[in-house]
């Protein structure tokens, strides 16, 4: 006949005499696994009573369980409590004491832990197979990534370029300044122009007091042409101002000049002074239809009867033509004429 008590979790008394805690029975010894009374799980006086060891003749029920919830009778099992061999009173071997620490760590922790370590030994061994002797290995060795590394230019030091050199554009050579020959009289204006070398002055025409020219050569449609020209006009110009007058002159004298001017662009229209007396200049720089270009200059200089005189000139933009500068320097150069012979009407 068996005496023994099946496997389960039996509850504990905790210090107040209240079934705080169940441990393991294995059905033959205690375990040290412990855990909480369970929801549910019944109270203490509900563990299973072990009968398997009375005389079936007896139909008396057992002696109640001595104090301490269940604990055994001398000389048999406890009621609620597996047999111990030899059985003992009231609670179990002294090798398991009661509960104390609430917070104790539970078995099933301890276990986890031991099964981590384990992990850990695991992969230390894996790793020493791996790295080790010339057999086989337990892991294969994985595939090694190659990665390309290309030199790349900093980003502070920009990559060299080539730099061709830059041929300056073509220059035109400084035309030589004009040297004064000589000066001729303007009795009309009481004034006296310059005449610089190269040029030849005509104090004989119809229109002008003063006719200056330079560079004749044949026009292209034939006849006689010249590289640059000026002259003072005999007849006075009208105008609210000495600019409205010179503004108002121009295209007439540009158009006698030049034939079949398409565009003019100012080329520096200002202020001027003639022989001490103040004026204005219009600037213009013409295109033809034929692609013949030219400076043109028309300034307008308040006279003593009324009206403006003008001074007026033109040279071609051209190879072999005079700097259009020589005209300002022209103008520059006309000074008052103070002699017995030179009349007061500027």
């Amino acid at each position: 006949m068996s005496n023994s008590t099946p496997p389960g979790w039996y509850p504990v008394p905790g210090a107040d005499g209240t079934a705080g805690h169940e441990r393991w029975w294995d059905g033959t010894a205690w375990t040290s696994d412990v855990r909480p009374v369970q929801a549910g799980g019944g109270q203490i006086a509900d563990a299973p009573t072990q009968v398997s060891w009375q005389n079936p003749a007896q139909s008396a029920a057992p002696p109640p369980p001595a104090y301490g919830y269940g604990a055994p009778q001398p000389g048999q099992p406890g009621y609620g409590y597996p047999a111990q061999n030899p059985p003992a009173y009231g609670y179990p071997p002294a090798a398991y004491p009661p509960p104390s620490r609430p917070n104790r760590m539970k078995t099933g922790t301890a276990v986890g832990i031991g099964v981590a370590v384990l992990a850990v030994v695991g992969v230390v061994a894996a790793v020493a197979l791996n790295s080790g002797g010339d057999g086989p290995s337990a892991n294969p060795t994985p595939p090694v990534t190659t990665v390309t590394v290309t030199d790349t230019p900093s980003p502070t030091a920009p990559a060299p370029t080539t730099t061709r050199p830059v041929s300056p554009p073509p220059t035109t050579p400084p035309r030589p300044t004009p040297v004064l020959k000589d000066t001729v009289a303007d009795p009309q204006h009481s004034i006296t122009v310059p005449v610089f070398e190269g040029w030849e002055a005509n104090t004989s025409g119809s229109h002008s007091t003063v006719f200056l020219g330079t560079g004749q050569y044949t026009c292209p449609g034939g006849g006689n042409c010249i590289r640059g020209q000026f002259s003072v006009e005999k007849d006075t110009i009208s105008g609210s101002t000495a600019r409205a007058a010179a503004e108002a002159a121009m295209p007439a004298y540009a158009a006698a000049i030049f034939t079949n001017i398409t565009s003019h662009t100012d080329a520096g229209s200002s202020n001027t002074t003639v022989a001490g007396i103040s004026g204005y200049a219009v600037r213009w720089h013409i295109v033809t239809s034929d692609g013949s270009k030219g400076y043109i200059l028309m300034v307008a200089v308040p006279a003593k009867g009324g009206g403006y005189v003008a001074f007026e000139g033109g040279v071609d933009d051209a190879a072999g033509a005079p700097d259009p500068s020589v005209l300002d320097q022209i103008l520059k150069g006309i000074k008052q004429d103070t002699s017995a012979a030179g009349g007061s009407n500027t």
